[in-house]
């Protein structure tokens, strides 16, 4: 009989050998769907998504009974994560929202022109350490509890022969800033005091790359995502783009990949346009996870030599579709974007409506 470890083993080799662009005894799926995880298994949203522990014991659950995986991307989850990788505050099930309802980032203007300069003057740390505490009510205590949770969480998934894929996110100070500002007020200040900004940017990217590094080396997870949601090309104009965006991703993806390091490329949004520069990331370092929006099948044309792919099942599909429909698309994905450098997965999220024969179809697709 196969045991856990052997299992995990076996599994562990098979996404290493995609990422490194090689082809495995069979693709790999490394699914993730944390709201959809809770609602399959009729946990309301407001017992658990500010209870890590609760999480980590729901996705394991949940994830087991829906099919063979060799991964999963986040072995477990809180909501206060979100309003640190965008300074904002949220509505939370239970306290703002009915206890079923999926958790909100509630955007607004929180940060303003002037911390641009108590971060270039202050540094970065400071400037985060005085607003988590004063405009996001003592930020820092709330998410203290996940990052205390997480190694637990990454040996139980392991205990299960499951490989906790990428347990951790990082993102550029464009995400943070464009959270904290507000995306409307951030766009703006990229045309009034774009000099500032940049500024601002520099000072707070070497805080970053410094806690990814130090993230790496107590965790040391596999993998952990370099996020890009409002940064896609799609939202900017080259010129914008390759100012504020690129230069710090590249940074932050060598820092990750220094560390010996999966850096996951978790891009939401269009990214078609720019994928050319994305070559220009370590080979076979990084993994380029799509949502499902920009063109996985072009991603695959200009990149499938440099970057293993991940993705990208839709949320639409998963929700509306057929089983036969999942499968068909996911058998597309695996004989056109693999077998070689290919992990198979939704694109971003497991939609919390999805239809549980869904995501089977969508986890079984690999075996044929």
């Amino acid at each position: 009989m196969v045991t856990a470890r052997e299992l995990y083993e076996e599994r562990l080799n098979r996404i290493k050998t995609a990422v490194a662009l090689g082809k495995p005894d069979r693709v790999p799926v490394v699914p993730m769907g944390d709201s959809f995880y809770l609602k399959y298994l009729r946990v309301k949203l407001a017992d658990s998504c500010t209870n890590p522990k609760l999480f980590n014991e729901a996705i394991l659950k949940a994830v087991t009974s829906l099919g063979e995986v060799d991964g999963i991307q986040h072995p477990s989850f809180s909501v206060y994560l979100l309003s640190v990788l965008w300074i904002s505050e949220l509505k939370i099930p239970g306290r703002d929202l009915p206890e079923d309802d999926l958790w909100q980032v509630d955007e607004k203007e929180l940060m303003t022109v002037e911390d641009y300069d108590t971060i270039i003057n202050q540094g970065y740390k400071k400037f985060l350490d005085d607003y988590y505490m004063h405009r996001l009510d003592n930020l820092n205590a709330k998410f203290q509890q996940f990052v205390e949770s997480l190694p637990d969480a990454i040996k139980a998934t392991q205990d299960m022969g499951i490989v906790p894929f990428s347990p951790g996110i990082t993102t550029i100070p464009y995400e943070v800033f464009c959270g904290g500002r507000s995306m409307s007020e951030f766009l703006k200040d990229l045309f009034r005091i774009p000099d500032k900004v940049q500024a601002a940017m520099d000072v707070a990217i070497e805080d970053i790359v410094e806690s990814a590094r130090q993230f790496c080396r107590a965790i040391k997870p596999i993998a952990t995502w370099v996020g890009g949601w409002r940064s896609a090309s799609e939202f900017l104009s080259p010129r914008l783009w390759q100012r504020f965006v690129f230069p710090y991703y590249k940074k932050l993806v060598q820092a990750v990949v220094d560390e010996g390091v999966i850096a996951v490329l978790h891009f939401d949004s269009n990214w078609t346009r720019d994928l050319e520069y994305l070559r220009e990331l370590p080979k076979g370092k990084c993994v380029f996870s799509p949502d499902g929006t920009t063109d996985i099948f072009k991603a695959k044309e200009i990149l499938g030599d440099h970057l293993c792919i991940m993705g990208d099942v839709p949320a639409a599909l998963l929700s509306l579709g057929t089983p036969d429909e999942v499968h068909n698309y996911c058998r597309r994905l695996i004989e056109n974007i693999g077998p070689s450098g290919f992990i198979l997965a939704q694109g971003c999220d497991i939609p919390p409506n999805a239809k549980p024969e869904n995501v089977k179809a969508m986890i079984e697709s690999v075996k044929g």
